[in-house]
């Protein structure tokens, strides 16, 4: 695999939206950029759509030679203003083959693709649509390069309005319906993707993956002793209506972490023993509890690998209450004071749910 780093920009300052993206593209390091995903909320979908091209082109324009990827996530930052996080390739003798939706890496006989945003082709469609769309992208892309969806090691997956119910269906079991008819066709014996599946206020849906072949590291799936994997899920605790391709609602299809090398990639995260939520109106509880889960998850005796222990390289922290933030904020510094770390608003895939947090460990 191939050595990364992440570190978070944030605007220095109000500012017009495309004066913020200068200021952020200001604060990066010009060389060895793969990727910049940025995080603002627009008022509607038009918005976002115009916001997004204004991020390409000005990334286009910073970076006329080896342009970045770009994604656009649709959520309120914790102090409205634009933030980045930006992904740096930190290994030499790489070649770099670079697409507009992903780039390659290259060495010896290590593939690897690292997408951008992957849009549907209309996001005015229903949830099953777009995510069948997008589907149909990524399929390509990874035909195009000799993969299989089983060669996706992390995903990302941003659904608007994610618990949201059209007619008795709801958009996070759409998404769910049409990923796992995606990955019907491979065999899944070394575990599914790490992945998020998290809310957004506009923009529909949005998809980005990372995959990879040819590399003789470790890479195997990591599972939560005090969690059922998210894909035994049993039908009591999904929502939403069956559709004709299944015989019922189908789990969500991720893994609570995956190790690649030395690089852990640790799934979206909640307050959920088991497969049922931690029943408690307090946010900062639930963050407390979903902290002690993933800590839990990358214990020394849990990770599938000789090590000597992990450690928290970046977490990007997700609360579905604006107003919980400062509060979240207090107890993430005082007990992870040095790990990077940044705040969204952002719906969870259950109602009941007020944190979920992700991250990047390393053994």
């Amino acid at each position: 695999m191939y050595k990364k780093r992440q570190i978070i920009i944030t605007a220095s300052g109000n500012g017009t939206f495309k004066e913020m993206c200068h200021n952020v593209l200001s604060q990066t390091a010009a060389k060895g950029i793969l990727k910049i995903a940025f995080f603002h909320r627009p008022e509607s979908d038009d918005e976002y759509l115009y916001n997004y091209s204004t991020l390409r082109g000005a990334v286009e324009k910073f970076f006329p030679t080896e342009t970045p990827l770009v994604s656009y996530i649709a959520q309120k930052t914790a102090d409205n203003l634009l933030v980045a996080e930006v992904t740096y390739l930190d290994c030499a003798d790489v070649t770099i083959e670079r697409h507009q939706l992903y780039t390659l890496l290259k060495r010896g006989t290590c593939t690897e693709i690292i997408s951008g945003a992957i849009l549907p082709d209309s996001i005015a469609a229903s949830t099953f649509a777009q995510a069948s769309s997008i589907f149909a992208t990524i399929d390509a892309i990874l035909r195009e390069n000799n993969f299989r969806p089983n060669d996706i090691y992390r995903q990302w997956n941003y659904i608007q309005d994610i618990t949201a119910l059209n007619n008795g269906s709801q958009h996070y079991q759409e998404f769910n319906d049409a990923r796992s008819l995606f990955y019907s066709e491979c065999d899944w014996s070394n575990g599914y993707p790490a992945a998020t599946g998290i809310g957004t206020q506009c923009g529909g849906v949005m998809i980005e993956f990372c995959a990879i072949k040819g590399e003789e590291c470790v890479n195997k799936p990591i599972d939560n002793p005090l969690q059922i994997a998210a894909h035994n899920y049993s039908q009591r605790v999904l929502d939403g209506k069956v559709i004709e391709q299944l015989s019922e609602r189908s789990t969500p299809k991720f893994e609570r972490a995956r190790i690649l090398g030395t690089t852990l990639y640790v799934s979206g995260t909640a307050a959920i023993k088991g497969e049922n939520s931690i029943q408690s109106d307090d946010t900062v509880e639930q963050t407390a509890r979903t902290m002690s889960i993933m800590d839990n998850l990358i214990a020394t005796d849990n990770i599938p690998a000789d090590n000597s222990g992990a450690t928290y390289d970046i977490l990007r922290v997700y609360v579905k209450k604006e107003c919980a933030i400062p509060a979240v904020r207090e107890y993430m510094e005082q007990h992870y004071p040095a790990v990077p770390k940044h705040y969204l608003v952002a719906d969870i895939c259950r109602p009941e749910l007020l944190v979920e947090i992700e991250g990047i460990a390393h053994i």
